[in-house]
């Protein structure tokens, strides 16, 4: 048996962390596209899956393709959704988009539904382990760190619970990945600006969670 691709360890960490399976409406987006489609229909099964992508979908897929955005798709299908699926991409741009974000994922769920995500925090590494938007979190903010891509929000772990909480969206179980560990003559450098935070926020670079819609089962 082949080793699982990355794309299908997260669905199954989903999963294992409760994500529900056999849903009968699911949304799925990330960078992953279609794998993620595919490692989501795998692992919880759901009866219709709609991968957010531009593009149609391969040949023989066993899901559709919407182009929308989820500003957009809220706006026309309010509460289409039991499952959502954000495999990246939550934690692109500042607060406010952020804020947008998670308002239109609430709003996209219906009053039971759950949300399974991965969010990259501040203290994920960017290209080449670099650790800038970690030390410089004010320049990381102004787009000034990224070299053309799209800046990430520097926000904690904590950070995120709190965000998600504010928009009705109530983590159930989350786990934290520490992608890469700071150095320690980074932290030994940079101390003093690092001394704000806590240890564990400071070797969490992603959260892999599941969250219930406020008024959801427990």
């Amino acid at each position: 048996m082949s080793p699982a691709s990355p794309v299908q360890s997260l669905a199954r960490r989903w999963k294992s962390l409760g994500a529900p399976t056999g849903v009968e409406n699911a949304l799925v987006f990330g960078p992953q596209g279609a794998d993620l489609a595919r490692a989501v229909q795998t692992a919880l099964s759901p009866g219709s899956l709609t991968l957010l992508h531009p593009d149609p979908p391969p040949p023989r897929a066993r899901f559709r393709t919407d182009p929308a955005t989820l500003t957009d798709l809220a706006a026309v299908r309010p509460g289409a959704f039991d499952l959502i699926v954000a495999g990246g991409g939550l934690e692109i741009g500042g607060l406010s988009q952020v804020r947008s974000r998670l308002a239109a994922l609430a709003e996209l769920l219906t009053e039971d539904g759950v949300l399974a995500a991965e969010i990259q925090t501040f203290a994920a590494p960017g290209p080449d382990e670099d650790f800038d938007a970690l030390l410089f979190p004010h320049l990381a903010r102004a787009g000034e760190l990224e070299d053309g891509r799209a800046a990430r929000a520097p926000l904690t772990a904590a950070s995120w619970t709190l965000l998600l909480r504010s928009a009705g969206l109530h983590p159930a179980a989350l786990d934290g990945v520490g992608a890469q560990r700071l150095p320690q003559e980074l932290g030994l450098l940079h101390s003093a600006r690092l001394a704000a935070y806590d240890p564990v926020e400071l070797s969490t670079g992603a959260l892999r969670l599941v969250a219930r819609k406020a008024g959801g089962a427990a």
